[in-house]
């Protein structure tokens, strides 16, 4: 049956092409047309007239921060703050509740892999625009461009790219035995590594205004129980077992649901520093696509975005703004949460970050910018 087979192919992908008598023309197309093809086209230059509109900070630790987080394999269905009944986002339920933070209801993702939602999610093109034929610069090299301190921290398996030509760091060589217990840390590295890399930052971009960009763990499986600390084991039992078939289904969805609280706990804390700062900070969080977990036989992701599943595709994201940058950018909460319900994708994340660090250009896409119907223009 499939779900046997699923998580052992997901573990041993060698496997997947050792069955297959046709592995050799497979890797030669994939040489041909695949990735190591598309690294090799000419890069082109977006957004050349980028500038930074807003007003430039008295000293470097004043200056807006805007911190997006990509979740990953976080599926929109798991997370109590779009409806789900278990109780996954106990802290953040709180800053929702006081109107500080929106949850967007109906977000869907570029892929059904990091390796494809990642660079879509930060890219000038859309999902349905071709992006195997042309190599493009991103999110990041624009905000670059246009004079604004630009920062990656990684706690994952890389930034597929995304993250080449601006500052970057990784956590997963961490030697805190309980932070990084075996061969990866706890995504509560990340705002350990925070603001110690902030301050490496080039001090005249960090007063115009500084993105950051934290890359989580997540719940990337199958190993869900490899990712939540002892003290985070909400649900009981969980599935230990990286062949999630031989689980029961209950204990695979609660290993899960244990990342997903986790996740909650991270953005909380993070929201909790932010809020401790003497500048105007924002949050914007999204995952890169969702996960199934046994439904009609499948584990796992990756299915053709054509077949795949909702539970996929259907990722959860949210956005929280401290009162000194409502203030700032004269941005309506009332009018923001208005929108919460309406139909979104990764295609509006390029757009909205450069609305809300204040980069003109003619890049940015009015019409795909999530936030900018809610502050005044320019």
């Amino acid at each position: 049956a499939f779900e046997g087979l699923a998580s052992t192919m997901r573990n041993h992908k060698a496997l997947r092409y050792m069955i297959n008598p046709y592995n050799t023309v497979y890797a030669m197309a994939r040489l041909g047309v695949g990735r190591a093809a598309h690294a090799e086209l000419p890069l082109q230059a977006i957004g050349l007239d980028a500038r930074h509109v807003g007003a430039q900070a008295a000293s470097p630790d004043e200056g807006p921060l805007l911190v997006l987080v990509v979740g990953e394999t976080l599926g929109a269905d798991h997370v109590a703050l779009g409806g789900y009944p278990r109780p996954t986002s106990p802290r953040l339920a709180g800053f929702k509740n006081t109107g500080e933070l929106v949850y967007f209801d109906d977000v869907s993702s570029c892929g059904t892999n990091t390796q494809v939602s990642l660079p879509c999610m930060f890219s000038p093109l859309g999902r349905e625009d071709d992006r195997d034929s042309v190599r493009t610069e991103n999110l990041l090299d624009v905000l670059q461009r246009a004079g604004l301190a630009v920062l990656w921290i990684d706690n994952q398996a890389g930034c597929k790219g995304v993250c080449d030509r601006v500052p970057n760091a990784n956590t997963r060589s961490g030697t805190d035995p309980r932070m990084c217990p075996d061969d990866a840390c706890f995504d509560e590295v990340l705002l350990q590594t925070l603001p110690q890399q902030l301050q490496q930052l080039d001090p005249q971009r960090r007063a115009r205004g500084t993105v950051v960009v934290l890359h989580m763990m997540g719940s990337h499986g199958p190993a869900y129980f490899k990712r939540t600390p002892p003290a985070h084991k909400f649900f009981q039992p969980e599935c230990t077992d990286q062949a999630l078939q031989n689980c029961a289904h209950e204990a695979v969805v609660n290993a899960y649901d244990n990342t997903a609280r986790y996740a909650d706990h991270v953005l909380a804390g993070l929201i909790d520093w932010l809020n401790l700062q003497q500048r105007p900070t924002a949050l914007w969080f999204v995952s890169d696509h969702g996960e199934s977990l046994g439904e009609n036989g499948l584990y796992l992701h990756g299915m053709p975005y054509a077949i795949a599943p909702r539970a996929q595709t259907h990722v959860p994201m949210l956005a929280w703004f401290s009162a000194a940058w409502q203030q700032r950018q004269g941005l309506a909460m009332p009018c923001l949460r208005s929108k919460a319900s309406q139909p979104y994708s990764h295609d509006h994340l390029f757009h909205t970050v450069l609305g809300l660090a204040d980069v003109e250009t003619t890049a940015h896409s009015t019409a795909l910018d999530i936030v900018a119907g809610c502050r005044p223009t320019r």
